[in-house]
């Protein structure tokens, strides 16, 4: 092939980004989420597809207003990448396995860090001895930054954009301090109405627990709150009130008498639960599948 024939085909070979540009697009079905994933602004991503719009002659998207829809050729185009795109990941999931370190970011709940993963991550991390584990907590928003390859999230499931498969569900039961208990004798359900109630968040796990043991003239809008579980949790340790808490998440502070269950045998499994969510249609690296197989096996010991 001579240097005219080398040229000519350069010219109408394009970029890998505007591929990558627009499978983001199509994954995301928005231009903003397709920015914020490559970490590029809006303009830039809107180029880059136009030029590969130009380069193929064609139209790849359907725009109208906040509407993103592939056209025929778009769907078309999204179908042949995937396989290529997916090979080429490999390619760079084998250099990393190679490589001295590689580090899994996941993010989740601080209160599922440290009762769950904190205590499974040495014998996890035991078979790896070259993974690193960088968490990313959050508690009532979702960040999933562009390295982050999973997350362990608290929720009904449905979460856009996003896989989900499911972890463990927790009975919720209403627990205080044995000093509080002292002081406000709590025999049945009814009593609740004149203690002092801390909640989580936008109160609906005491709502969600109500509907099952419903307690005449308890009010939730007159209540001690906290955004975080753990923190009400805390609250309840203190002698403050009465929270309700997820069984599972309270054997420490049960045993050692730091928080006692009123009406043990009252628990109500939450529809809400916890999650593992990844990308829709991206790759993950072997590191993150081989993590997400073990803390299913350990939910499940």
């Amino acid at each position: 092939m001579n240097t005219t024939q080398v040229s000519s085909a350069s010219a109408r070979l394009p970029q890998l980004s505007w591929f990558m540009a627009f499978k983001a697009v199509a994954d995301k079905q928005s231009f903003t989420e397709a920015s914020r994933e490559l970490c590029l602004t809006q303009s830039a991503i809107s180029q880059q597809v136009a030029k590969l719009e130009a380069v193929l002659r064609t139209k790849l998207f359907y725009r109208g207003g906040r509407q993103i829809q592939l056209t025929e050729d778009g769907k078309r185009l999204l179908l042949q990448i995937n396989q290529p795109i997916q090979e080429l990941m490999g390619v760079v999931d084998g250099f990393h396995n190679d490589a001295e370190h590689y580090t899994l970011h996941i993010e989740m709940e601080p209160v599922f860090s440290r009762q769950v993963i904190s205590k499974l991550l040495p014998k996890f991390l035991a078979q790896y001895p070259k993974l690193l584990v960088g968490q990313m907590l959050t508690t009532n928003h979702f960040d999933f930054l562009p390295q982050t390859e999973l997350a362990i999230k608290w929720g009904d499931g449905e979460w856009e954009g996003f896989d989900s498969q499911f972890l463990c569900s927790l009975d919720y039961v209403p627990v205080c301090s044995p000093e509080y208990l002292k002081r406000k004798p709590l025999t049945k359900p009814a009593d609740l109405a004149d203690a002092s109630i801390i909640h989580d968040r936008d109160n609906f796990d005491w709502r969600y627990w109500l509907n099952y043991y419903p307690v005449a003239k308890l009010e939730l809008q007159k209540c001690h709150y906290a955004s975080e579980s753990q923190v009400v949790m805390s609250l309840a340790m203190s002698g403050l009130g009465v929270a309700v808490c997820a069984h599972q998440q309270i054997q420490e502070e049960l045993a050692d008498g730091r928080l006692v269950m009123p009406f043990p045998e009252l628990k109500v499994r939450h529809q809400r639960a916890y999650y593992i969510l990844t990308r829709k249609n991206k790759p993950l690296s072997p590191q993150a599948i081989s993590f997400m197989q073990f803390v299913h096996q350990a939910m499940l010991e």
